[in-house]
C-alpha cells in the first residue's frame, strides 16, 4: 500500500509543477520524446550493426534469395563462378 501511495504522491507532485509552471511540461514531454529516440537509435544498432550475426545472417539470406531469383529469372548457372562450397 505504501507503494501506491508513494506513486501517488510523486504524480500528484508532478501534477502541481505542470500546472504552476510551464516549463516542466516542456521538460517531460521533451524526455519523452529523446527516450523514443535512444530506443530507435538502440533498435537501429541491433539491426543493422554489421557485427551483429543475425543481422548479417539475415542480410546474407536475403542476398542468395536475390541471386537464386535472379538466375532463375535470366536462367544462368552461376555455381561455377563463386569460390563457395555450398
Amino acid at each position: 500500500m505504501l507503494y501506491y501511495y508513494s506513486l501517488f504522491s510523486v504524480f500528484a507532485i508532478i501534477c502541481y509543477l505542470i500546472v504552476i509552471d510551464k516549463n516542466v511540461a516542456d521538460y517531460i514531454v521533451l524526455q519523452i520524446k529523446f527516450l523514443g529516440v535512444q530506443l530507435k537509435r538502440a533498435w537501429w544498432l541491433i539491426n543493422f550493426h554489421p557485427k551483429n550475426p543475425i543481422s548479417r545472417w539475415n542480410f546474407e539470406r536475403r542476398i542468395q534469395k536475390m541471386t537464386r531469383q535472379l538466375e532463375k529469372d535470366l536462367n544462368l548457372d552461376t555455381k561455377d563462378l563463386t569460390d563457395r562450397k555450398d
